[in-house]
């Protein structure tokens, strides 16, 4: 029986976002929840699989601070250099309001992302239907975080959101040339 996931659609300053309340993780052999801040629940020892959860984020030993730089702004809004599964380079808004990644059909397609569940998300013009894929990796600037979900809405054309599942458990500080991440102690 397919468990259905909860969309709790936002609609963010830059765009469309969505946050997942709580989304199973799909992996080999998946036995975690993901909560809408990212946090990785081990339910192994309800599955009867011990193991140990996906690899979600690198942090640097040493200062725990990554540095993303700023190509440019769109509206105020940073845009940087996003790396998807190690090859794909593209532009997305650094977006504080958006709780997710998302892309558009465009974007997924030129990387070979597929949808492997649905959801509806709400925009400006009204609820529309999205798709949800998983990506390997995700990089910007020294950060990089793995096996993420990423929305994948039909609305946008060019340029993604880079939302809260890839930095939120970070202190974001956006400079003039450079979004600084610090982690959380």
């Amino acid at each position: 029986m397919m468990i259905k996931k909860t969309i709790i659609a936002v609609v963010a300053f830059a765009g469309i976002a969505f946050a997942p309340n709580i989304t199973t993780i799909k992996a080999q052999q998946p036995c975690f929840l993901q909560g809408s801040n990212g946090q990785l629940i081990d339910l192994s020892h309800l599955c009867g699989n011990p193991t140990s959860p996906p690899s979600q984020e690198t942090v640097s030993p040493k200062s725990g601070m990554f540095k993303l730089p700023i190509k440019r702004r769109v509206s105020g809004i940073p845009v940087v250099d996003v790396t998807f599964n190690g090859k794909y380079t593209v532009e997305m808004l650094f977006d504080t309001g958006a709780s997710g990644i998302t892309i558009g059909t465009d974007m997924a397609s030129a990387m070979g992302i597929k949808a492997h569940d649905s959801a509806y998300s709400q925009t400006a013009g009204g609820m529309v239907p999205i798709g949800i894929g998983r990506v390997y990796s995700v990089k910007a600037g020294e950060l990089m975080a793995k096996n993420l979900e990423v929305s994948i809405n039909p609305s946008l054309s060019k340029i993604g959101l880079l939302g809260q599942n890839f930095y939120g458990s970070y202190d974001v500080t956006i400079k003039q040339n450079q979004i600084e991440l610090r982690a959380r102690s």
